[in-house]
């Protein structure tokens, strides 16, 4: 009981300050936020190419509630480019990384009570699939219900089985062993080592047997699965997931994919009307800055 109540309090205050889109409403990115890296990797000429999707009515943009995303990813070099167009090869040909963060179906775009659509046509699923294994790096990202439902399809074509529930915070680290060993995590010099990220929220998955878990979610720990987003009462669904991911990455072909369950992890958001920030600058949520560095280092094959 005491653990249903302590979920129950976290996605309801994650309801507050967590679930409104840059369109007036009281949750945006956090205007004053200042990325903490100071070392740029790439010159203009050798700077990958990343582009953040949002022609599929993105809950998170570049100019929205990931604008401190991409304000992190452009203090290393990174260039930053808006997806506007639906995925096709001719799309994607100059791309080096696309970043998908939680993408939705029109129908869905103010309407999370279901039923949930796939913000993709399957001719776009088995484009951005055979992209990768052509050497395309792949960060996709989906939080909470209703959208993993909006990705499924593309998920489970790289082996990737969501719960569309909620997830309490989790802190991974080094000392709880939740945070696992991997080049993104090592780090190539003691500044860029990764020994605690922090999730706010979001969802989980199971991920395929290929991929490497990171942020690996602790024996006995469970979702709720509700029919709405933040419809929650003591008779709601439960789903065990101990041993599932929250982040994980996969080697496919000749190129790379990241998933993660959760988006404000790697942004920053402020809720106005009581100022609260969130996101990289949560409390034990220091590292994730150079965790999405990191990742995306991975991802561009620079690591």
């Amino acid at each position: 009981m005491a653990i249903l109540k302590r979920l129950l309090f976290g996605v309801l205050i994650f309801n507050l300050v967590g679930c409104d889109s840059n369109d007036g409403l009281p949750q945006q990115a956090d205007p004053d936020f200042i990325p903490k890296n100071t070392t740029v990797t790439f010159n203009d000429e050798q700077s990958p190419v990343v582009v953040l999707d949002q022609a599929h009515y993105n809950f998170h943009t570049a100019t929205g509630r990931y604008k401190p995303f991409v304000q992190v990813l452009k203090s290393d070099g990174y260039t930053l480019k808006q997806g506007k167009k639906a995925f096709t090869s001719d799309s994607l040909k100059d791309v080096d990384v696309l970043v998908i963060a939680n993408a939705l179906h029109k129908d869905n775009s103010r309407n999370w009570d279901g039923p949930f659509h796939s913000a993709f046509t399957q001719k776009e699923v088995d484009t951005l699939q055979l992209w990768v294994k052509q050497g395309g790096a792949l960060l996709l990202i989906a939080d909470h219900i209703p959208f993993p439902k909006a990705i499924e399809p593309l998920a489970q074509a790289f082996g990737f089985e969501f719960v569309n529930g909620h997830v309490q915070e989790v802190t991974y680290n080094t000392d709880n062993q939740l945070l696992k060993s991997h080049e993104i995590t090592d780090g190539p010099v003691a500044s860029k080592q990764i020994s605690q990220v922090r999730t706010l929220g979001g969802d989980a998955f199971k991920a395929p047997d290929k991929a490497v878990s990171l942020l690996q979610l602790p024996q006995g720990a469970w979702a709720l699965v509700p029919d709405k987003p933040f419809v929650i009462n003591q008779d709601t669904k439960k789903q065990a997931i101990g041993g599932w991911s929250q982040g994980a990455v996969l080697e496919l072909g000749k190129g790379r994919v990241a998933v993660f369950a959760e988006a404000a992890m790697f942004t920053s958001q402020v809720y106005l009307p009581t100022g609260k920030k969130m996101g990289v600058v949560s409390p034990e949520a220091e590292q994730n800055e150079q965790f999405l560095l990191n990742v995306m280092h991975w991802l561009s094959g620079t690591r």
